[in-house]
């Protein structure tokens, strides 16, 4: 009861975290999204190397590569990433995205035995999605080599409205899983 005479409810927000979906070198793979600080279309990041937005750079990250995997061939769906942790930015060619998706963190399921070698160092767990799962990138091997990098400070941060208001108009086709 509270002071009033009603019952007070017991509203707890369990924390949450966000993941963007995504497709890049055949697999699925989930962006922590708040590392995300925007998303560009191909005729608007132009040819693949670094970019320049708002003044900020970002180094292009050849994922597929990275993963060992094979490039997917650029199409209508494919999308750039900008992503950052710490100082370290970069810019990401995926071949689609899938959307954003909230999750308990009880709900990123850990890695299968059978990642023994570095990929324990690529991965952080795997999530279901749709009829697949999609493996969680950790953000600190992603940008690694451009941790450090010297360029402006950081800006304010706007990835919340930002990535929340460019997903919908920027997401691919519906109903592919990866």
């Amino acid at each position: 009861m509270s002071l009033r005479g009603r019952q007070a409810g017991a509203r707890t927000l369990a924390p949450s975290v966000r993941f963007l979906i995504v497709s890049a070198g055949g697999t699925c793979l989930a962006l922590h999204a708040d590392r995300i600080q925007g998303l560009q279309t191909i005729d608007e990041a132009g040819a693949a190397g670094t970019l320049t937005v708002q003044g900020l750079v970002y180094a292009y990250v050849d994922l597929p590569a990275r993963l060992r995997r094979a490039m997917d061939p650029e199409g209508p769906e494919t999308r750039i990433i900008l992503f950052s942790k710490g100082s370290a930015r970069g810019n990401i060619r995926v071949s689609q995205v899938h959307g954003l998706k909230d999750l308990d963190p009880s709900q990123i399921l850990p890695l299968p035995p059978h990642f023994r070698g570095d990929e324990q160092r690529w991965y952080q767990g795997m999530i279901l999605f749709e009829k697949t799962v999609a493996l969680v990138l950790n953000p600190a091997w992603v940008l690694e080599e451009y941790a450090g990098a010297a360029g402006p400070s950081e800006p304010v941060d706007h990835r919340s409205s930002l990535i929340s208001s460019s997903v919908p108009a920027l997401v691919g086709g519906q109903g592919n899983a990866c």
